[in-house]
This record gives C-alpha cells, sequence and structure tokens, in this order.
C-alpha cells in the first residue's frame, strides 16, 4: 500500500522535478535580462521538514528563505498579515526557486496534485497583466504588495485557458 502512494506521488511529481533541473541549468548573471522569465515553481507540502530534508538531500538545493509571515497590502491600503510556512530553494548560484508551503487555506481549487502555481518575474506587473487579460488569462487575485522579512514585491495571479494558475511578480526590494 505504501509502495503505490509513493509510486503514485512519484508519477506525479516526476515533470515538476525534470523541469525544475532542466530550469536549474540555466545561471543567473548580473546582467541577466529584467524581461519576463521563470522565478519560481510552488509546491504544497504536507511536512515541510520532511521536503525540506527530501529536496536539499536528493537534489542538493540549498535553502534561501523560510518564510513565517507574509503582509498582503491591496491598492486601498488595507492590510492583511498571515502566518505562513513556505522555503524557497535553489541550486547553488542559480536564480530559479523552488518554493514549497506547507498554507493549507492557498490549496489551489483547479488542481488535484501538489502543484499549485508558476511564478513569472516582470518588471512591469501592470503592463504584464493586460497583457494576460488581452490573451484570454483571467484575473484571479488583483495585483496586491505582498512584504516578508526580506523581500517586498508585488503579485498577482491569473486562470490560463487549462485552468492553471500563473503568478506574475514585480520584486521591489529584496531577492527572491
Amino acid at each position: 500500500m505504501k509502495t503505490l502512494l509513493f509510486l503514485s506521488l512519484f508519477k506525479r511529481i516526476t515533470p515538476v522535478i525534470v523541469v525544475l533541473i532542466l530550469l536549474g541549468c540555466q545561471q543567473n548573471t548580473a546582467d541577466s535580462p529584467k524581461t519576463p522569465q521563470f522565478n519560481h515553481l510552488y509546491l504544497h507540502v504536507s511536512d515541510m521538514d520532511r521536503s525540506l530534508a527530501f529536496y536539499t538531500s536528493a537534489f542538493d538545493l540549498e535553502v534561501t528563505k523560510h518564510i513565517k509571515k507574509l503582509k498582503r497590502t491591496l491598492d486601498d491600503g488595507q492590510s492583511v498579515q498571515q502566518e505562513i510556512n513556505l522555503a524557497l530553494l535553489k541550486f547553488p548560484g542559480h536564480y530559479f526557486a523552488l518554493e514549497i508551503g506547507e498554507t493549507l487555506d492557498s490549496l489551489a481549487s483547479n488542481t488535484r496534485a501538489s502543484y499549485a502555481h508558476v511564478g513569472i518575474e516582470v518588471e512591469d506587473i501592470k503592463s504584464a497583466s493586460e497583457r494576460i487579460i488581452q490573451a484570454g488569462g483571467v484575473s484571479s487575485r488583483p495585483i496586491t504588495q505582498v512584504e516578508t522579512e526580506s523581500i517586498q514585491a508585488k503579485t498577482a495571479f491569473f486562470t490560463g485557458p487549462d485552468g492553471e494558475t500563473i503568478e506574475l511578480m514585480q520584486i521591489i526590494s529584496g531577492s527572491f
């Protein structure tokens, strides 16, 4: 029974691992263009400690941030603070991050797997949002400003043509 459960989970997560390995092969350099680029892939996990141990052991990923609090500010100035449990992992010297989270209240309704969204970093979130809408995407969360202990960014979420969730992220300060 445990073997079947493991094989089922392994089949679902293998494509994600392949994408991470391929994207991890591209190193971030100081003169990398700031045009749209993949920033992170988010996976839901049921046990943060177990997942951190797995990904750091199996792939030599490094934990670059472990985030426990998030402040979200809307355009009208209203702020909401929430406790979260997110970790950002990267291959040494690489830009693209695997973001894992134990945050159950953010489970996407459009997926049965543990994959939740792909994050794309942009220079101008308003024009990138308009472009997604013009291409047929649907806004699922408007542009908000988010803050952690070391990152300040604007984010917006969209649903793509097959129900996939896409996060746009414009970094204001800090690094992901």
